[in-house]
């Protein structure tokens, strides 16, 4: 559900909120709420925060969310530091459904003033979103001059999302739904380049605009050694073991990225 970039950003920023509102446990509860953001909008969404901090109506529902979190799993209390205590909220949240629908609700009320959202990737450069949710009345995704974002399991709750990519860039969705008030698009594997828009529940073409199927980035291919089944794998997954295994004969061989 978070990385170690986005905890680690998501936790600076509530330390800055703990400058000026004080310490105070229910903000780890904030902390998780903006590791679920992609970076470049973590600092953006807050200083949202920090003015919400100052509404009492606010401060009630973060107490009642907090008291909820931390009576399923008191070590979001007690862990010593706030990248912990993200991923023990983290853990908490994602084994009850209930929390995880009241957490939901309220991000995107914390999502109701914000107006745009933007990802700018430029000069042979590469952003990834992952496992995030975006509240903004409009969203953009562009790259220019041989750029890529990959956007993946995600949802963007906005009226328009723009996704523009010139110069031999190109933007990645997979496993993503954008979210109107009249409908949403879901898209598997979809490569778009030029200006493409979705609104609702259709999607518009502009200069250039185009979609096509696959296209992954991060994908990489081998044959099995054993069996010499083509296998196509994701290097990102990758990162994390020394052994793969075969889909169709289960033999298991090292490999090297």
């Amino acid at each position: 559900m978070n990385n170690n970039n986005s905890i680690e950003t998501a936790s600076n920023a509530v330390r800055k909120m703990w400058e000026t509102h004080g310490i105070k446990k229910p903000m780890r509860f904030l902390g998780f709420c903006l590791s679920l953001l992609p970076i470049p909008g973590i600092q953006q969404a807050g200083s949202a925060l920090d003015r919400h901090l100052s509404d009492k109506a606010f401060e009630a529902q973060l107490e009642a969310l907090w008291a909820e979190i931390s009576a399923a799993n008191e070590m979001v209390s007690k862990v010593d530091s706030l990248e912990k205590a993200i991923q023990e909220i983290a853990k908490t949240i994602e084994s009850s459904p209930e929390l995880e629908v009241k957490t939901t609700q309220f991000i995107s009320s914390l999502g109701n003033a914000q107006k745009e959202f933007s990802v700018l990737t430029e000069n042979q450069s590469y952003q990834e979103l992952r496992s995030s949710i975006i509240h903004a009345d409009i969203s953009a995704f562009v790259a220019t001059g041989g750029s890529t974002n990959v956007i993946q399991n995600s949802t963007v709750n906005s009226e328009k999302t723009h996704l523009h990519a010139t110069d031999n860039s190109k933007n990645y969705v997979d496993g993503t739904t954008f979210q109107g008030g009249g409908g949403a698009v879901s898209m598997q594997g979809i490569t778009t380049q030029g200006a493409v828009s979705v609104q609702e529940s259709g999607i518009g073409f502009g200069a250039g605009g185009s979609i096509s199927f696959g296209g992954n980035p991060n994908q990489v291919s081998g044959n099995c050694p054993n069996c010499n089944e083509l296998l196509r794998l994701d290097k990102r997954e990758l990162a994390n073991y020394k052994r793969a295994q075969c889909h169709k004969c289960n033999g298991v061989f090292p490999y090297k990225l």
